[in-house]
């Protein structure tokens, strides 16, 4: 059985192009409940991913309560095919929770200020609950 690591794979998690073998490395996380480091936690901070089933998995191997991460694991939580990832994420947050990073994005800052990272999760976000 092949062992991943997301920091010996920092190039393939950052770069755009490598959407297959990306998500390859955080199912296997995800799969294996495998907990990041530090150095791992910082690659998924960085990185600009627009599928929303790595989204979601980046957002459940995050673990964080931030506006940002909240909306990652809602679109996790969305996800018809990776049941895993769909049961994780919604374990994560909280519907009040939620409603406070949805209204974040949606009213109290100010698109133009969104860095690429928050641009692309929020239009995911988007398409899946409005």
């Amino acid at each position: 059985m092949k062992i991943y690591s997301i920091e010996n794979s920092e190039r393939e998690i950052l770069q755009p192009n490598s959407e297959f073998e990306r998500r390859i490395i955080l199912q296997y996380y995800l799969d294996n409940d495998i907990l990041i480091n530090n150095k791992e936690r910082e690659i998924l901070l960085k990185c600009t991913v627009s599928e929303p089933e790595s989204i979601g998995i980046i957002g459940c191997l995050l673990k964080d309560k931030n506006h940002i991460n909240i909306l990652r694991l809602a679109i996790g939580a969305k996800n018809k095919s990776n049941k895993k990832l769909a049961k994780k994420s919604i374990s994560y947050f909280t519907q009040n929770e939620l409603e406070n990073a949805d209204n974040f994005y949606s009213f109290e800052k100010d698109f133009d200020l969104f860095n690429e990272i928050e641009r692309v999760v929020e239009r995911e976000y988007n398409v899946l609950y409005y």
